[in-house]
């Protein structure tokens, strides 16, 4: 699966100029038309703010936040089809913060970042099916400006980074020399590779005491007790389990595949409460006719949310190549865990293949469980050792308990100290 991806900017100032990549050159006003004809991608996404409608609210007699969302899009896509000859597979429009002729876009910067990441996720979930082994995504750095380009590679970054568990992921960022200010002397523009990499595993997951969602910092203190108030009643009502999600992607950080498989959530689950939560963001845009159109969002996205989508993406994958959650776990299925999302992590997957071995050498399981301490030494139940729970990949010998039938060698987490590991996960978390 290849895929380009380009931040974009205002398009309508752009100016026609010969563009040459891998040998090849073509006249147009934005180098995908070139890029597409040389990688052929299966997908082209185009990324861009909300900002773009300012030239065009005047045509609305009461605008709302989807009227100016769709402008933009439409802004896009009829752009792209005229001048370069395609609609994009998707376009994504994101929220733009600041003041322009006609609009004053007022919230908190980052909230580009968070929608954005949601956006991206929501989108690489629905190709699941089409991906098989390999992902190539291909950025082109070109048109986008400063905080787009910046917190849209951010985002696609740690979604490949994520996807690199299970599938190859390679990068590439391209970038056309500069055109600005030299437009009477430019003849052409080479398209550069500024990164070629293959990405490497990893997964940020961060602790934090605030909600998914805060009211916005630029409220004054009244205005943000009360929109407090009504997010907390919100995020109640949707049944919003922050520690649940940071045990499960503490699990996935830390390599422990029975915590994994036992506090994995359906990602449909997971989707329908980021689509909500969404939702009720955009409800919360106000829109206000003063001496310029001001549209004010009163709610802001924080760290949360992005455990969330992060966790619906990591579940998503999961349930692709063929796991769900269980609370009584084959071996077997902690053995199809490790081969299929820790074989790029030596040490990690080193430590479970011991774990499984000595599980696989024990002569006296029941048909009943049984912790594993008892199994192991025949003796009382210990306390927990937190070097051990995490050096051993969550197999501690009080944590778990065992059992076999048919041959088939059971494991489940020992209820007894299940509150204790759960605070272990999340205390080693990095708080945020």
């Amino acid at each position: 699966m290849k895929v380009l991806i380009a931040p974009w900017g205002n398009p309508f100032g752009w100016k026609e100029v010969e563009y040459v990549y891998n040998g090849q050159k073509e006249k147009s006003k934005d180098p995908l038309i070139l890029i597409r004809k040389i990688e052929n991608p299966d997908k082209v996404i185009i990324l861009s703010v909300d900002t773009l409608a300012d030239d065009y609210v005047h045509s609305f007699k009461n605008p709302s936040c989807n009227d100016i969302k769709t402008c933009a899009e439409n802004l896009i896509s009829n752009f792209t089809q005229k001048e370069l000859g395609f609609i994009p597979d998707k376009i994504i429009i994101s929220y733009g913060f600041g003041e322009f002729n006609n609009t004053k876009f007022i919230g908190n910067a980052i909230d580009f970042y968070y929608n954005t990441f949601k956006e991206l996720v929501f989108y690489f979930t629905d190709l699941l099916p089409q991906i098989n082994k390999e992902i190539e995504v291909i950025f082109d750095a070109t048109h986008g400006i400063n905080y787009v380009t910046i917190l849209t590679y951010r985002a696609l970054r740690e979604i490949l980074e994520i996807f690199v568990y299970v599938y190859d992921v390679k990068l590439k960022v391209l970038n056309s020399d500069p055109f600005v200010g030299r437009e009477a002397k430019v003849d052409r523009l080479n398209i550069n590779v500024i990164e070629k990499s293959k990405i490497l595993p990893k997964i940020s997951v961060y602790k934090s005491d605030k909600r998914s969602v805060e009211p916005c910092f630029l409220l004054e203190n009244k205005s943000k007790e009360k929109i407090g108030k009504d997010i907390e009643s919100f995020i109640f009502e949707i049944s919003f389990n922050t520690d649940e999600i940071l045990i499960f992607l503490g699990s996935f950080l830390y390599a422990l595949p029975v915590f994994i498989l036992s506090y994995m959530i359906d990602s449909a689950a997971l989707k329908e409460k980021i689509e909500k939560i969404s939702e009720k963001f955009e409800k919360n845009i106000c829109l206000m006719n003063l001496s310029k159109l001001e549209i004010f969002r009163n709610w802001e996205f924080r760290e949360n949310f992005a455990n969330l989508i992060k966790a619906y993406l990591v579940s998503s994958i999961l349930e692709k190549i063929g796991f769900k959650k269980l609370s009584d776990i084959p071996l077997s299925k902690i053995e199809d865990l490790k081969n299929k999302v820790y074989k790029n992590f030596p040490i990690e997957s080193n430590r479970i293949d011991k774990e499984i071995d000595d599980i696989k050498g024990l002569q006296n399981i029941t048909q009943q469980y049984e912790v594993y301490n008892k199994i192991k030494r025949d003796t009382v139940l210990n306390q927990v050792d937190k070097r051990n729970f995490f050096a051993h990949a969550g197999f501690e010998h009080n944590v778990i308990g065992l059992k076999k039938e048919n041959e088939e060698i059971y494991i489940r987490i020992y209820a007894g100290n299940k509150n204790f590991a759960e605070e272990l996960i999340k205390e080693n978390l990095p708080q945020i």
